[in-house]
């Protein structure tokens, strides 16, 4: 009979993945470095997303309005590079597995003694 922890897990209908911490903490020098490494990697992925959606906006012409409608008409083509950036994977998941999968380079700051 499988132990509890070897029991198969179907990802297809689980909402959060369980991580291997002590393995973290094996590629970083403390988990904290580890969770510091992955976390600065997710912001850069972040911006990344954030530009690539600000340019593409910005090649968007503007909807115009007439003078009788009182609310602003939906843009459907920035609706619709919305909903693309929307199904990249989420910037968290992506630095944890470039971290996991050792395809993240990193580096540590050298400190100066006092």
């Amino acid at each position: 009979m499988p132990a509890k922890s070897e029991k198969a897990v179907d990802k297809q209908h689980v909402s959060i993945t369980p991580v291997n911490l002590e393995m973290m903490a094996r590629k970083g020098d403390s988990l904290y470095q580890a969770v510091a490494i992955m976390a600065r990697r997710a912001r850069q992925i972040n911006d990344e997303i954030k530009t690539e959606y600000q340019a593409r906006i910005s090649t968007l012409v503007p909807v115009e309005l007439d003078e009788d409608e009182e609310y602003e008409a939906p843009n459907f083509d920035q609706l619709k590079i919305s909903l693309e950036i929307d199904k990249l994977g989420k910037p968290t998941l992506e630095a944890l597995d470039e971290f996991t999968h050792d395809k993240l380079e990193f580096r540590f700051r050298e400190t100066e003694s006092l």
